[in-house]
């Protein structure tokens, strides 16, 4: 397991346009279907300083959200919470805010994270 420590993201740092608040509220049924459970829209955008690529647990293809880019997701927890990080990937290996910023998509809410606080993720190892 690693442990990283992150701070979420200030407007114009990182913080997010709300692209998976629509995404998840329009195909929340997509996202259930691949994670199990019906997560609350949107992402929590976590910048941990530095470049962690993603490592695959499962995606979501960019047609069933009628998208360009299929969605990477890695199972983690946010300060004790299990979660799931995000990566869009589009055809070019870009896409989100890069591979130190962490789009955290949870099914509950996770208290007490104005932009600008510390918080913790674990990532496991995917054997």
């Amino acid at each position: 397991m690693t442990i990283l420590k992150g701070l979420v993201c200030r407007e114009g740092e990182g913080a997010g346009c709300r692209h998976f608040f629509r995404r998840m509220t329009e195909y929340s049924d997509v996202f259930e279907r691949a994670t199990g459970e019906r997560l609350i829209p949107g992402t929590l955008n976590v910048n941990v300083g530095v470049v962690v690529p993603i490592k695959e647990h499962f995606r979501i293809r960019g047609q069933e959200l009628k998208e360009s880019e299929d969605f990477l997701f890695e199972v983690c927890r946010i300060n004790g919470i299990w979660a799931y990080r995000i990566r869009p990937l589009d055809a070019m290996g870009g896409g989100g805010h890069g591979d130190h910023i962490f789009e955290i998509a949870c099914s509950k809410l996770i208290p007490d994270v104005p932009p600008g606080t510390v918080v913790e993720i674990a990532l496991f190892p995917r054997d």
